[in-house]
């Protein structure tokens, strides 16, 4: 899936300055940003670390991005990835270990529910990889599969099983969840 025109111009107007066009691409691309840091594990400081330094390769790399400005959702999920996994190797000898039980930031804002927090507790128990699938996910507007693919450093054609199975894996959860709940063992 392409950028929308709307995105393609966001993208020129932004390499020319435009605070209005650069305040659109953290609008529609900021979420995917922040879930890929998230994603690898880092915690909501270094999230938004690795989120701000992301938006800084962009700043200084705009103007050389725009012929092929199509896929900077990509580009985005890509240098996430790597400024998380950069974060990570330098922390990990000074850092305890990250906080994953925590949702996105729209998520976290609703977290003292118990729903909420239920449902951040099954996805905290899927595999890793499941994790990280989910957290990219829940991202609006939705990332294209080649958005999911970069974050996640995956083939862009294993995407949809993945993800299926990761949706899968979170819905046999919740229903043993839900059975135990009538049955009165939870």
């Amino acid at each position: 899936m392409g950028a929308t025109f709307d995105e393609r111009r966001l993208a020129q107007e932004a390499a020319m300055g435009d605070q209005r066009a650069w305040d659109g691409l953290v609008d529609r691309f900021g979420e995917l940003v922040w879930s890929t840091a998230r994603a690898w594990g880092l915690n909501p400081e270094q999230g938004a670390d690795a989120a701000q330094v992301t938006w800084l390769r962009l700043a200084e790399q705009l103007d050389r991005l725009q012929v092929n400005h199509e896929r900077l959702g990509v580009w985005l999920a890509v240098t996430a990835r790597r400024e998380s996994l950069r974060l990570l190797r330098a922390g990990r000898e000074t850092q305890p270990g990250p906080d994953v039980s925590s949702g996105p930031p729209a998520a976290t804002a609703a977290a003292g529910s118990a729903r909420d927090g239920l449902l951040w507790r099954l996805v905290h128990e899927l595999p890793e990889h499941c994790r990280r699938m989910l957290r990219i996910l829940v991202t609006t507007p939705p990332p294209s599969h080649e958005e999911v693919a970069a974050a996640l450093d995956l083939p862009v054609a294993s995407v949809g099983a993945l993800r299926a199975d990761c949706l899968r894996d979170f819905r046999s959860r919740m229903a043993k969840i839900s059975i135990k709940e009538q049955l009165g063992d939870s």
